[in-house]
């Protein structure tokens, strides 16, 4: 595969891409650790640690998806697709509700947004290293 060849200019708009891609991707992530704790919250068959499970593995990527890292973004976008399988049979269930096609609809934003983060930052700091005298991005 050929490695493409940036410019100075190349740099702020792919890594404009980068912040509003991350935004949306955290945005998506919280967005779906509230839906759950609204889920468990709301549901009598909710519990903590039904909560837990549906959460935590989703938290544990919000430090990495902070830090920038793309390996972060491309491993959450497998994950995403679990939640992704689990929204969509519950919404084309016959009693479904508007908080599974919210959970549909957060799955795939999230996993567009992380796939395309994780893109943007790969070919920022690839232009970043062509380019010696631009600042690194944290």
């Amino acid at each position: 595969m050929k490695t493409p060849a940036y410019t100075a200019a190349d740099i702020t708009p792919l890594t404009q891409s980068y912040l509003r891609g991350r935004a949306v991707s955290l945005m998506c992530l919280v967005g779906l650790c509230v839906l759950f704790s609204w889920i468990n919250y709301v549901e009598p068959s909710g519990s903590w640690a039904r909560w837990a499970i549906q959460t935590l593995p989703l938290a544990l990527f919000i430090p990495g998806c902070m830090r920038g890292h793309f390996r972060t973004y491309s491993w959450l976008c497998f994950l995403t697709l679990f939640y992704f399988c689990g929204f969509v049979v519950t919404a084309m269930a016959p009693g479904a509700n508007i908080i599974d096609y919210i959970g549909v609809s957060l799955t795939v934003i999230l996993f567009c947004a992380a796939m395309m983060t994780s893109r943007w930052r790969q070919h920022s700091q690839l232009a970043q290293q062509q380019s010696h005298h631009a600042p690194q991005i944290k």
